[in-house]
């Protein structure tokens, strides 16, 4: 189960990265809130799941909203080409990790981590999980800007 959900996470993702389209950016990042949600909720962090689901459709998703309500284009389109190079590079990367036998034998272990970053007293012992989350929403704040800031010019319609 938690690599399925690991999966849709992936696959939200990559529609969102490889999308031209805000329509599918739209869709790919409730993809990616609705199953980070499912995976905190299956780990039993359902606070962090309520604020991901709150954030995400609250805040970014009224944002994408807005930018494809202004958009003009029509008919949105995805970017193939991309999106088969990208996944045959990673195919390409991890097959022979998919392969080997160690992969069963490893155990990592992310108690050292969290001792290290020694956050555990401020965010209980979900800091690394909330560091995380900080720097996913920083890169989509990021994007979101980035694609506001690319169709001022051309394709927004003037009020």
């Amino acid at each position: 189960m938690v690599s399925f959900i690991s999966f849709v996470i992936i696959l939200g993702g990559m529609l969102l990265i490889f999308s031209e389209s805000p329509y599918f950016g739209l869709f790919g990042v409730l993809i990616q809130a609705v199953s980070l949600a499912g995976l905190l909720s299956y780990y039993g962090a359902s606070f962090f799941a309520l604020l991901i689901i709150l954030i995400y459709v609250g805040g970014m998703l009224i944002v994408f909203l807005f930018s494809t309500v202004l958009c003009a284009e029509p008919h949105p389109s995805l970017a193939i080409l991309e999106t088969i190079l990208f996944w045959l590079g990673l195919s390409v990367l991890f097959t022979p990790w998919l392969f080997s036998n160690s992969l069963v034998q490893a155990h990592v272990s992310v108690s050292p981590l969290i001792q290290e970053i020694n956050l555990g007293e401020v965010f209980g012992g979900l800091s690394l999980l909330t560091c995380l989350i900080a720097v996913v929403l920083l890169i989509c704040l990021i994007v979101v800007l980035l694609l506001g800031f690319e169709h001022t010019n051309s394709s927004v319609r003037k009020l």
